[in-house]
């Protein structure tokens, strides 16, 4: 018999409220390093998130604050969210939900992935904007709708750019791949090193993967079986073959 669909989510769901039940991470945006350090803005706003959260029987376990103009914008909004997942708290507070995203396209995709991953939204101008995975502020959906609209102009814009581009004659798609950095990992991985250590020498000598990102283990596995997959361990499924050997 099939398992009903949606169990393993409420599953993951149920595991984080086990441990982050009943509390929430603050989240606060400043304009400046300093502001994000002592200023009284900060302050002030700390202190409302806390009394908010009392208010509606929450423990704030922490507060944090992303400097809008620094060169990693919302870093510490992505960190909340990882926390969150790994069950420290079950939901985010903030001052307005306006400030939450750094735009109406970015705030669509944080109320929607909180509704996904069952995680309470609260604002402490606004209330509730997501609760137990449902919208519930009566005028979220219409500022989401505007969102939504930009979204599809967005996507319209890129598929006319696209199809310009290859009546231009231009190739699109992934950068090639660097077959002799691919050669050069299956001889490392040859002469015995691990996927971790070759990982990390790339990574040392500047090098980048096609999407512009560091190398990880896994991403040297495939790069070693496309040139020669005996240099990697036998065992079939990448994840027992790391496991058995070690990256």
């Amino acid at each position: 018999m099939a398992r009903p669909r949606g169990n393993g989510k409420k599953r993951e769901m149920q595991e984080r409220k086990k441990t982050g039940g009943g509390k929430l991470i603050g989240y606060i945006r400043v304009s400046t390093a300093g502001q994000g350090t002592n200023g009284h803005s900060l302050a002030g706003q700390e202190a409302r998130l806390r009394a908010i959260a009392e208010q509606e029987g929450f423990d704030l376990i922490d507060v944090v604050a992303d400097v809008e103009s620094g060169a990693k914008e919302r870093d510490a909004l992505a960190d909340v969210q990882r926390r969150i997942m790994a069950g420290e708290a079950q939901g985010i507070i903030f001052p307005k939900i306006d400030r939450l995203g750094r735009s109406m396209i970015h705030l669509l995709k944080l109320v929607q992935w909180a509704e996904q991953e069952g995680v309470d939204l609260l604002a402490t101008d606004e209330g509730w904007q997501v609760r137990d995975g449902q919208k519930a502020d009566k005028m979220l959906p219409f500022r989401l709708a505007m969102a939504e609209v930009e979204l599809e102009r967005i996507r319209d814009r890129t598929r006319e750019g696209l199809r310009a581009a290859r009546e231009k004659g231009v190739r699109l798609g992934r950068p090639p791949l660097n077959v002799a950095l691919e050669e050069q990992a299956a001889k490392l991985r040859r002469e015995g090193r691990t996927l971790q250590e070759i990982a990390d020498m790339f990574n040392a000598a500047g090098h980048r993967t096609a999407q512009d990102r560091e190398y990880k283990t896994m991403t040297v596995y495939r790069m070693i079986n496309r040139v020669d997959p005996a240099a990697n361990p036998e065992g079939g499924l990448p994840g027992k073959a790391l496991a058995a050997v070690g990256v």
